[in-house]
C-alpha cells in the first residue's frame, strides 16, 4: 500500500499487524512524500504494472488520479459487502469519496476544517467561540490587546488558498459557479472575504506572511495563539503531551459562518481517502483489507493508534470516542452539512495560482484589487485551456 507518513498511515500499519495475525496476509507499506503520492499512483496504472494494490490519496487530488484511469471503481465491491455497512456514513461523506457519481475510494480520515481555540485564554478574557467571521475578528483583537496572538493563519505561496477558499465557502461564496464552472473570484463576496482574510494576518505570529500550515500548527502548539482554522486531523499533534504546550488547553467548534454571499455558508471538507489501483491484480483482496480496517469495529483501534477515524455516524456519536477525541462532535456536524472544494482535476493548479496571489497581497506586492483580478484571470485561463469552462 502506497502511503504518506501521517497519523492515518500509522493507524493502517497498526491494524495491518492484527490483520496479518488473523488472516496470515501481510500488507506491505511504501512511504513517499506527499507531493509524490498522486504521481506514483498514476504512473503505476499507466505502466500496467501492479506496483501497488492500495493507495492513500488526498481527496482533493482524486479527480486528477481518476481521470488518469488510475483508480478502480468500488461501487460493486461496496454493494456486495454488507459487513462494511456503507449506510453508516453520512451522504456528504459518501459523495466526498466519489468522482462523477462513482465511488473510486472510501473515507480513510475525515478532517473538516474546524475552529480551534485555547480554552484557558478564552476563559480568562470571557470570550466564546466565534459564530461569525466578525466574531472571529473581534476575538482576534481582544486576544492581541491582552498580549496573546489573535489568530493563527496560513499565508504561504503554496497552500494559503485552501484556507481562503474555506473562509469563502463559509461566508456564502464559491470558487466556481456550481452549474457552469465559471470562476467567481471577481464576485463581491470573494473580495470581501479576501479583505477579511488579509486583515486577520495583522493578528498573527511574527512572519505570518509566509506561514505554512506546519508553521501554524507549531505556533498553536507552542505559543499563546488564541484561535485558528485547522483540519481536525491535527488533533493528536496539537495534543501530543511530549511536544505540545497546548495539550489539554484546546477545544474545537464549528467554522464561523457569515452570510456575505448568495450561497449557503458551509464548512469545508478535507481528508484522506483510500483507493485500489486499477492495475492491481488483487482487487478483491485489497478490498477485503480496506473493508476490515475501516469497519466500525476498528474505529477504536484507529483512535488508539493516534489516527483520525473515518467519520461514521456510529463513530461521531460514540460517547467513548467523543471523550477521547472531543472534536468528533463538530466533525460529525461538518460531514453532514459541509462541502469539499470543487472536485476537478485542475484544482491543484488553481490552488497554486491563488496562493501565489495571496502571498503577493499579504506582503504588499499587490493591492487587494490587483491580486484578486490576477487570481481571477489565472483561474479562468486554467479552466478555459482545459475545456472545463467555455465562457
Amino acid at each position: 500500500m502506497l502511503v504518506m507518513d501521517s497519523p492515518s498511515a500509522n493507524g493502517l500499519k497498526a491494524l495491518a499487524k492484527t490483520y496479518q495475525s488473523e488472516t496470515g496476509i501481510e500488507i506491505k507499506f511504501v512511504e513517499v512524500p506527499y507531493e509524490q503520492l498522486a504521481t506514483k499512483v498514476i504512473l503505476a496504472a499507466k505502466s500496467k504494472q501492479a506496483t501497488y494494490d492500495l493507495a492513500q490519496v488526498d481527496a482533493g487530488y482524486m479527480p486528477q488520479i481518476v481521470t488518469a484511469k488510475a483508480l478502480a471503481p468500488l461501487d460493486d465491491l461496496i454493494a456486495a459487502d454488507k459487513d462494511y455497512n456503507y449506510d453508516d456514513f453520512p451522504e456528504g461523506l459518501k459523495a466526498y469519496a466519489k468522482y462523477d457519481g462513482v465511488s473510486y475510494s472510501v473515507p480513510l480520515s475525515t478532517e473538516p476544517y474546524l475552529q480551534w481555540y485555547r480554552t484557558d485564554l478564552y476563559t480568562t478574557l470571557g470570550l466564546t467561540p466565534a459564530k461569525t467571521w466578525d466574531d472571529a475578528l473581534a476575538n482576534a483583537k481582544a486576544l492581541q490587546a491582552a498580549g496573546d496572538i489573535g489568530y493563527g493563519g496560513v499565508y504561504d505561496a503554496s497552500g494559503a488558498a485552501y484556507f481562503y477558499l474555506s473562509m469563502l465557502q463559509s461566508s456564502g461564496g464559491r470558487l466556481l459557479d456550481p452549474e457552469t464552472n465559471q470562476p467567481l473570484l471577481d464576485a463581491p463576496v470573494a473580495k470581501t472575504v479576501m479583505a477579511r482574510y488579509l486583515e486577520l494576518a495583522k493578528y498573527g505570529t511574527p512572519g505570518v506572511e509566509s506561514a505554512t500550515v506546519f508553521d501554524a500548527v507549531n505556533s498553536f502548539s507552542q505559543l499563546n495563539v488564541g484561535q485558528m482554522i485547522l483540519a481536525s486531523g491535527w488533533w493528536s499533534t496539537v495534543n501530543d503531551t511530549a511536544s505540545s504546550k497546548s495539550t489539554g488547553l484546546v477545544a474545537t467548534a464549528n467554522t464561523p459562518l457569515s452570510t456575505d454571499g448568495p450561497y449557503e455558508p458551509v464548512s469545508s471538507l478535507f481528508g484522506w481517502v483510500a483507493g485500489i489501483s486499477s492495475a492491481s491484480t488483487h482487487q478483491q483482496a485489497a478490498w477485503d483489507f480496506l473493508s476490515w480496517a475501516l469497519s466500525a469495529e476498528n474505529a477504536g483501534a484507529f483512535i488508539d493508534a493516534g489516527a483520525p477515524p473515518p467519520a461514521r455516524i456510529s463513530t461521531t456519536s460514540n460517547p467513548e470516542f467523543l471523550e477521547k477525541l472531543p472534536y468528533l462532535a463538530a466533525a460529525g456536524e461538518a460531514t453532514t452539512d459541509g462541502l469539499p472544494l470543487p472536485r476537478i482535476p485542475e484544482l491543484s493548479q488553481i490552488i497554486a495560482v491563488i496562493s501565489q496571489n495571496i502571498s503577493a497581497m499579504v506582503t504588499g506586492q499587490k493591492s487587494l484589487d490587483d491580486g484578486m483580478a490576477a487570481a481571477q484571470d489565472a483561474v479562468l485561463n486554467i479552466l478555459v485551456q482545459s475545456g472545463r469552462y467555455n465562457g
